[in-house]
């Protein structure tokens, strides 16, 4: 019984590779200074494994792991190409200034995103980038090539190219001395149909029989037949404690097991894991480990105010390693966890008034054709950073960090104006985060004070932890607006964060399901537009992008879960969807494969939508969104701009996108603004 990691946060525990990044972007730091840092970074990530598990699995990518597999297999386009490395990856990922970006979207079910690959020609060879060139005595991660392939944009033949692509890593592995070679597949866990075992077979066809990699599942659980015929082959696939007694595990002389919730900050419980691998004949060689990457996860707990029971990513590799060597040598370890409480319900829901009539009770707004806005916070510049560092350390107190952060809202209407906008944001200077700020303000959150997890890039996010129904007894978010709406004539959106992506892109208590959740933290949300809405506000936007997110995965319950999902995301949209007719409600939704869940806005009252386009270049959705209701069509205001990315497309481009949806739009329908 041997404990390993699938893989590790490569944050860092005070976002140490954020801040490299950023200063290697910036200017700040040279292209040496760099190196050097990042070498130390990835000692620090190994060593840490190391002191926890006794082993060290080395996944550490500095952008993304699917951006990086394809530019170590050659996969860079010609106006990405430069002779720094990793100026070719940051070119991809966040494009130039005459080149948009790759496009970016969702991993899985998680609030992670990874940046999708044009693949159009069979790889050659594969040549680690200088951050990933393998050490000796690790675990070497990678990308496995038959979920490269799924993951990506493949212009050719896909059966060919992940041929390449298997050849490629074999021979690259051949070269290993000392190192372990694990290929992350999570595409693996989904439904697969005919094409995509002829993707696998082809992926895997030339594996040799000694090299035994590890292959890691993650989401979803990979099928019989394909677990059998990778087995046959000589890899070791991931599975769950519940699926040992069959048969494409019976008899394996080696296996990799998950017997913890690398994606939950909860404890998780012993028992049930130590006495179904009990069963298995004493000469199994099992690596016991996390059923994720532990990256969903902050680092750590330590100087955390938090309940005792709590694990994050390191308290999590310290308990894998207690439970290796109770399995072992006995013993049963403590797994204390914080009780979850009974969540309510579906309550009724009352239908919003039909769209003409909230037209009409909305054309005082007065605004223009194809009116202009954007999707809500405006720019977190190093004066905000310094404020909110000043709050927290005593230098300023309250009144005088509200002060501040009203005059920098004054200044972001004025100059809204200035630049002809006709729908204004107020900026959302006083958030740190758009989920994390309502986690703060809620009863039945936790919060954290360190607790970051990697998002994209050198991006994070402080998930709040759903302990409880939450609740509200005063307002969140007037004060702000009505500062900001205070300094203009023009109307300015009140900005929420909607219960779907409060839940999902929070740590979700075990047990309890989506319906629940979705429709608990509905309540103090429709609260928060009741108080937007007696304040005055007129145009109150509740933010949606993770309505796709947790979806549940194409896998063999997906039928039965997706019917909780569904139950829960429709009756909570609907419920804080429901303002009157005069007040103009609008969504937002980004990065994210949408189709499947367009129907679920069905019984909300949206009016206006703005989608993400510039990236994706997708149209489908739109178009799905557009026809869905039965009252008339919603309005959408289609991403002109990628706000993530150097690239500025220009006037001409921008107003070739619009017309371009003018082809199946009314043009009173169309609204502008960035992604």
């Amino acid at each position: 019984m041997t404990p390993h990691l699938v893989g590790y946060p490569r944050i860092g525990p005070n976002r140490e590779l954020k801040w490299a990044l950023e200063g290697r972007w910036s200017g700040k730091t040279s292209s040496d200074e760099f190196e050097g840092r990042i070498e130390q970074l990835k000692e620090d990530h190994l060593e840490e494994q190391r002191r926890l598990v006794g082993s060290a699995t080395d996944d550490f990518f500095l952008y993304d792991q699917t951006l990086e597999t394809a530019v170590m297999l050659g996969a860079v386009p010609s106006w990405a190409e430069d002779a720094d490395p990793f100026v070719r990856v940051s070119n991809l990922a966040r494009g130039t200034p005459d080149h948009e970006a790759w496009e970016m979207t969702k991993w899985f079910d998680t609030n992670y995103h990874y940046v999708v690959p044009e693949l159009t020609d069979p790889a050659t060879t594969l040549k680690p980038l200088p951050w990933r060139v393998p050490v000796d005595g690790t675990t070497w991660v990678i990308l496995g090539p038959f979920s490269l392939v799924k993951l990506s944009r493949v212009a050719g033949d896909p059966v060919a190219i992940a041929r390449s692509v298997g050849r490629a890593l074999w021979e690259l592995a051949d070269t290993f001395t000392d190192v372990r070679l694990q290929l992350d597949e999570p595409s693996l866990g989904l439904e697969l149909d005919d094409q995509d075992h002829a993707i696998l077979e082809a992926a895997y066809s030339e594996l040799p029989t000694t090299l035994r990699p590890l292959i890691t599942v993650q989401f979803g659980s990979v099928d019989g037949t394909a677990a059998a015929w990778l087995a046959d082959a000589g890899a070791v696939v991931q599975t769950v404690p519940e699926r040992l007694a069959e048969q494409p595990w019976q008899g394996r002389d080696r296996l990799l097991v998950a017997v913890m919730d690398g994606r939950s900050v909860w404890a998780d419980p012993y028992e049930p894991v130590a006495a179904l691998l009990a069963e298995l004949p004493e000469d199994t060689d099992v690596l016991v480990a996390p059923s994720t990457s532990l990256m969903f996860l902050p680092v750590t707990t330590a100087g955390e105010d938090l309940p005792a029971g709590f694990q994050f990513a390191r308290e999590k590799a310290a308990a894998l390693a207690t439970w290796a060597r109770a399995l072992q040598e006995g013993g049963h370890p403590a797994t204390p966890a914080p009780s979850v409480p009974e969540f309510p319900p579906i309550g009724d829901v009352e239908p919003r008034a039909p769209r003409e009539e909230r037209r009409a009770a909305q054309a005082d707004l007065d605004l223009p054709p194809f009116p202009t806005t954007t999707t809500g916070s405006l720019p977190q510049t190093a004066e905000v950073r310094r404020l909110r560092v000043s709050l927290r350390r005593g230098e300023i107190d309250q009144h005088q960090y509200d002060d501040e952060i009203d005059r920098l809202i004054t200044e972001a209407v004025r100059w809204q104006e200035e630049a002809g906008l006709d729908v204004l944001v107020h900026g959302e200077f006083e958030r740190t985060d758009m989920v994390e700020f309502f986690g703060e303000r809620m009863d039945g959150f936790l919060t954290t004070n360190n607790g970051w997890v990697n998002s994209y890039g050198s991006r994070c996010v402080r998930p709040p932890i759903l302990a409880a129904p939450p609740s509200i007894s005063e307002p969140m978010t007037v004060r702000e607006w009505r500062v900001a709406q205070a300094a203009t004539t023009k109307p300015v959106k009140g900005m929420l964060t909607g219960p779907v992506t409060i839940v999902n892109w929070s740590f979700r208590p075990p047990g309890v399901p989506d319906d629940r959740l979705f429709w608990a933290v509905a309540q103090p949300i429709a609260q928060e537009v009741a108080y937007l809405e007696q304040a005055g506000a007129r145009v109150v936007q509740i933010d949606e992008p993770a309505v796709r997110e947790r979806w549940p995965l194409p896998t063999a319950d997906a039928e039965r879960l997706r019917d909780v999902y569904s139950r829960g995301v429709r009756a909570a949209l609907a419920r804080v969807f429901a303002g009157p007719p005069r007040v103009q409600l609008h969504t937002h939704m980004c990065y994210g494969d949408f189709a499947d869940i367009v129907p679920l806005w069905g019984d909300a009252g949206v009016d206006v939508a703005s989608v993400e386009f510039s990236r994706s270049k997708d149209e489908r959705y739109i178009r799905l969104f557009y026809d869905l209701f039965d009252d008339g069509h919603l309005a959408i205001g289609p991403g002109v701009f990628d706000v993530h990315s150097p690239h500025s497309p220009g006037e001409a481009l921008m107003e070739e996108r619009l017309r371009h949806f003018l082809g199946f739009m009314d043009p009173v329908d169309i609204w502008v603004n960035p992604d």
